[in-house]
């Protein structure tokens, strides 16, 4: 009996308190003009929520296949309420081509999530800024100076020597298996290559390697960067309950935010140690012909420092680094007999 009376007045308290914060927030966007109900008129029609978690309940696994049962009922556009957080999931064709081509501007921002600005330098980083100015200047940066036809030009030796690199240790490793075949997990192998190419290419990290540890899968700084991104991906590759609960957040249940702060501070002082070798390399007259894309960042910081940041240029590589290695973790599972 006391545990029922304990669950009754637990959901009453969480009727009340979503309400009182539906009606704060409809004053809120009242203000002069007498109008504080139009923009919840214009939503789409959605299905009934729970006070407090909105339509949590419904998200389910495979979510695709949840929303394609949710579409089937309400229709190819309707609207949920994922906690504190409002969305409108398009699933038709027709409607997803006039959100991205007549008002592609309208939807153009990325929602700001509380682990995402956390991880991404507060919301600088190129794939989680919002549409303006800072960011037509990134994506500028990315495509001019970054990945311009010159600049992956200049890549080529790298990869060519990393891929021969590889293929040197997977020819040793078949001549000491005992009948000359060995078996060699992909994914790894072109994980380790992917990973040494950018690290050369971004920050010069093949000069750490000693001459006896040249033909290494990768350079200690590769290996470190790994390990930091193991730590976050897990944190940013499912919906997390934190982004949407604000009470979570305060109160940091499931200890999220101490965990990602742990490993974003690890990363944020590797990306600072990239940078300050760096800078102290072109100070000391390092080789101008073959900048890496840290050295051709500070050149223009010395031109423009206030655009040009040291977050600015971290938000960079941080994604750089970040987006292909989840991406070349991912791409590749399936072991092959050498």
């Amino acid at each position: 009996m006391d545990k029922a009376y304990v669950a009754v007045l637990s959901f009453a308290f969480l009727f009340v308190l979503h309400y009182l914060v539906g009606r704060a927030g409809g004053n809120g966007r009242k203000g002069n003009n007498g109008k504080g109900n139009a923009a919840q008129q214009r939503l789409p029609p959605s299905p009934p929520a729970v006070p407090f978690l909105g339509h949590l309940h419904l998200v389910k696994t495979p979510f695709h296949e949840a929303l394609a049962g949710l579409a089937a009922r309400h229709g190819p556009v309707f609207s949920m309420r994922m906690g504190s957080r409002g969305a409108v999931v398009v699933s038709s064709p027709e409607c997803a081509k006039e959100c991205f081509t007549e008002h592609d501007v309208a939807f153009a921002n990325r929602p700001r999530f509380a682990t995402q600005e956390l991880v991404s330098f507060g919301g600088a980083a190129l794939a989680t800024a919002s549409y303006g100015p800072y960011w037509r200047n990134l994506r500028r940066v990315a495509a001019v100076q970054l990945l311009s036809a010159h600049r992956v030009a200049c890549m080529s030796s790298v990869i060519s020597a990393e891929v021969r690199a590889m293929v040197r240790r997977m020819s040793r490793a078949a001549a000491a298996a005992p009948d000359g075949a060995a078996r060699v997990q992909l994914k790894r192998r072109l994980f380790e290559v992917s990973l040494s190419v950018l690290m050369e290419t971004i920050a010069q990290t093949k000069t750490s390697r000693t001459e006896a540890d040249a033909d290494t899968d990768m350079s200690p700084e590769a290996h470190e960067f790994k390990q930091i991104v193991d730590e976050i991906v897990p944190h940013l590759g499912t919906a997390n309950l934190w982004d949407y609960l604000p009470v979570l957040q305060w109160f940091d249940v499931f200890g999220v935010r101490n965990k990602i702060m742990a490993a974003v501070s690890r990363r944020d002082a590797f990306l600072r140690r990239l940078i300050d070798a760096e800078r102290r390399r072109m100070d000391d007259g390092g080789d101008s012909d073959k900048k890496s894309m840290i050295a051709v960042l500070l050149s223009l910081q010395k031109s423009e420092p206030e655009l040009y940041t040291d977050t600015m240029i971290m938000a960079l590589c941080g994604v750089s680094f970040s987006s292909s290695t989840f991406f070349s973790e991912r791409s590749f599972d399936k072991p092959l007999l050498m």
